[in-house]
C-alpha cells in the first residue's frame, strides 16, 4: 500500500461495480450460457436484470444470494467473480451491523468459507452485511 504522507488514510477493498458487470457477461459467454438459461435459473418472467447486471453503465449488481447462486451455476469463486479496487480513505466510517433480511444462511456460509479477505469486506461494504 502507498502512503499518502498529505493525506494519511487507509486503503479499503472495493467492489469494482463496472468492471464486475463486464466480468459478470465474460462468464456467461465463456462458457456458452445464455441470457434465458440464467433467466430460467432465477425464474424470472423477463431477462431485463441478466441485461442490468451485466451492463457496466448501470453499475448495478444481483443481490448477494443471486451473486453466489451465478458463482455456483459457472463455478468459480467469488474471488473470480468480482472485481476488486482499493480506494484510499482518511475517513472511518463506523457503522451498525444491519440484519440479514433476506440473505439466506447458505450464502453467508459460502462467502465465509471461501472469499478472500479483501472480497468480503468489499461484499461487506457494497451489501452493507457483517460476515
Amino acid at each position: 500500500m502507498q502512503t499518502n504522507h498529505n493525506n494519511p488514510g487507509f486503503s479499503t477493498p472495493k467492489i469494482d461495480v463496472p468492471a464486475t458487470s463486464q466480468n459478470l457477461k465474460k462468464l456467461r459467454l465463456e462458457r456458452n450460457i445464455s441470457v434465458k438459461q440464467i433467466q430460467n435459473l432465477f425464474g424470472m418472467e423477463n431477462p431485463q436484470s441478466i441485461y442490468t447486471w451485466e451492463n457496466p453503465d448501470k453499475k448495478f449488481l444481483p443481490c448477494i444470494d443471486n451473486l453466489v447462486t451465478l458463482a455456483n451455476f459457472y463455478k468459480v469463486t467469488l474471488d473470480e467473480m468480482i472485481i476488486i479496487k482499493r480506494e484510499n480513505t482518511s475517513d472511518l466510517s463506523v457503522r451498525e451491523t444491519s440484519p440479514y433480511y433476506g440473505i439466506s444462511k447458505e450464502t453467508l456460509d459460502f462467502i465465509a468459507d471461501t472469499a478472500s479477505s479483501d472480497t468480503k469486506v468489499a461484499l461487506q461494504n457494497y451489501y452493507n452485511l457483517s460476515i
